[in-house]
């Protein structure tokens, strides 16, 4: 990779972690004009134009990122959920998502971090997925490991999870070594009715609506990246970019 082409690529990362999709469209569109075979600015490139509600272009960049590498699992996992008939229903997202309700929501730092590879492709905003371990919750995208929530909070929402409490949980922010979720109490069971999901530590209380409106905005579209990797396995994602 050229150091022109290398600058593009994190000019682009940038753009999608913004939420800027047209940028992101644009720096991909440049990449490939320097390097047609690029396979990791086509997966970006077509999802960027998915957030645009152009599902048939991305399509096509789909496809010519798996003619290059049939093994590709970005591209097919893409093309897959492309096809499936709920496809064109793109999820909003609104700045009511990060309303703070003392006991209700947190804002969480997640440990055993995947690798840069795949938090370079994630973008603030991203719904997340709960899998209950052991001792530790694991938060995932699509079925793409992100990291884990602290084994103190992890513990306290096993048990409500498994007496009934729902939670939501979005992508507040990410870098290459750092990535940090928005938790939200979704219903809390008759079971718990007396237990708070996040008690209130005057001394660390962290208020969650002062989050940056460049890289949040009312009505973003989120996107559906679909980075396939398993949870003791995430190296094979550096291929892909």
């Amino acid at each position: 990779m050229s150091a022109a082409t290398g600058s593009l690529k994190q000019q682009a990362v940038l753009a999608a972690k913004q939420a800027d999709w047209a940028r992101a469209q644009a720096l991909n569109e440049a990449i490939l004009d320097l390097e047609p075979t690029d396979v990791g600015a086509l997966n970006r490139m077509g999802i960027a134009l998915i957030q645009q509600k152009q599902v048939a272009k991305a399509k096509k960049a789909f496809k010519t990122a798996l003619d290059l590498d049939r093994f590709n699992t970005i591209a097919k996992k893409n093309l897959d959920k492309i096809g499936q008939k709920d496809s064109g229903q793109v999820l909003t997202f609104s700045k009511q998502h990060f309303i703070e309700e003392p006991g209700k929501t947190k804002v969480v730092e997640l440990h055993r971090l995947a690798g840069k590879q795949v938090l370079e492709n994630v973008s603030v905003g991203s719904q997340c997925q709960f899998r209950c371990k052991k001792r530790y919750i694991s938060v995932e995208v699509d079925g793409t490991y992100l990291g884990a929530l602290p084994e103190d909070i992890s513990f306290r929402l096993s048990k409500l999870i498994l007496a009934g409490n729902l939670y939501d949980c979005y992508i507040r922010s990410v870098a290459a070594n750092v990535c940090s979720v928005y938790v939200r109490e979704t219903f809390r069971s008759e079971q718990n009715s007396d237990l708070s999901s996040f008690p209130t530590n005057r001394n660390s209380h962290q208020a969650t609506d002062d989050f940056d409106e460049s890289l949040l905005k009312d009505g973003m579209s989120l996107d559906y990246s679909n980075y396939e990797s398993e949870e003791s396995d995430t190296s094979n994602i550096a291929e892909e970019n």
